[in-house]
């Protein structure tokens, strides 16, 4: 493996992002596994880290994964597309022609996901929008449109190239799925590793439209216990409610403290969250 993957980060910052939780994960990761699976993939914190030798990852979000699908396929055609409306953005001192500039692409951007387009540039407008709107929240309305206001920024910084390279690179022994998380977890086998990061229950509901309901996170247990069963080793990652808890209560749960970053007071909250595993 080259210089290039040695270190990547996440190229978009996505609410439940798990770089904080890192630490602990990392330690509790197997030793040894054959396919690596994650159905919730978000910003892919976990599989930077890991950087498995077959990976199947999967989100449910489309304009998501056809960054992912972008980067892996067309980088260099990504990079271009994402350098332009960076360098457009800073190349004004004008606060409200920054902001004009936001909402011209939030529309542009509109008009592309409606039409079902998926090239490198919606793909840049994605991580351009999400660098430059307000807490890299991905929201839409019940009409389907993008609404995420700008953030207001003087400058941004969404194009690291050996970065976006690096991730291309990792990209190509990993298949990319946009489809339900059970889906996603139908091949995996005795000897494979899943990690499970799906949208925290009773947390952040405001912020996310995720659509993850009580009755999808008695889904999720299911299948974990459904894949458990086959030897297959997982780690689950959501907060402590007594939903969760209840649900996991054969498995090995340890709580973790962490800081709340969802909102310009976060800093001061702490909050726990879980992690569950079946080894």
């Amino acid at each position: 493996m080259n210089n290039a993957v040695q270190n990547l980060v996440p190229f978009v910052k996505w609410v439940g992002g798990k770089r904080q939780l890192l630490p602990e994960l990392i330690q509790r990761v197997p030793s040894e596994y054959g396919t690596y699976f994650e159905p919730f993939l978000g910003g892919g914190a976990m599989l930077f880290e890991l950087k498995p030798e077959k990976a199947v990852v999967n989100d449910l979000n489309p304009q998501l994964i056809n960054c992912y699908l972008q980067i892996k396929e067309k980088p260099l055609q990504f990079l271009e597309a994402l350098k332009i409306l960076q360098n457009e953005y800073n190349k004004s001192n004008n606060p409200d022609e920054q902001t004009k500039f936001y909402l011209s692409v939030r529309e542009d951007f509109n008009t592309a996901i409606q039409n079902h387009t998926s090239t490198p540039k919606t793909a840049a407008m994605t991580v351009f929008l999400n660098k430059a709107g307000f807490n890299g929240l991905y929201r839409v309305s019940q009409k389907g449109k993008y609404n995420v206001p700008s953030a207001h920024k003087k400058k941004i910084n969404c194009c690291n190239r050996d970065n976006i390279l690096g991730i291309s690179e990792l990209l190509q022994n990993v298949e990319l799925l946009n489809c339900d998380f059970e889906a996603c977890c139908k091949d995996a086998r005795k000897g494979d590793f899943v990690f499970f990061d799906s949208p925290y229950h009773n947390t952040f509901s405001s912020y996310q439209d995720s659509g993850f309901t009580e009755e999808d996170h008695i889904r999720l247990s299911k299948l974990v216990k459904k894949i458990s069963k086959k030897g297959v080793k997982f780690i689950l990652t959501n907060s402590n409610s007594n939903l969760i808890m209840k649900l996991y209560k054969d498995f090995r749960i340890d709580e973790i403290d962490v800081k709340r970053y969802i909102n310009c007071d976060a800093s001061n909250r702490v909050g726990k969250e879980i992690i569950v595993q079946n080894f």
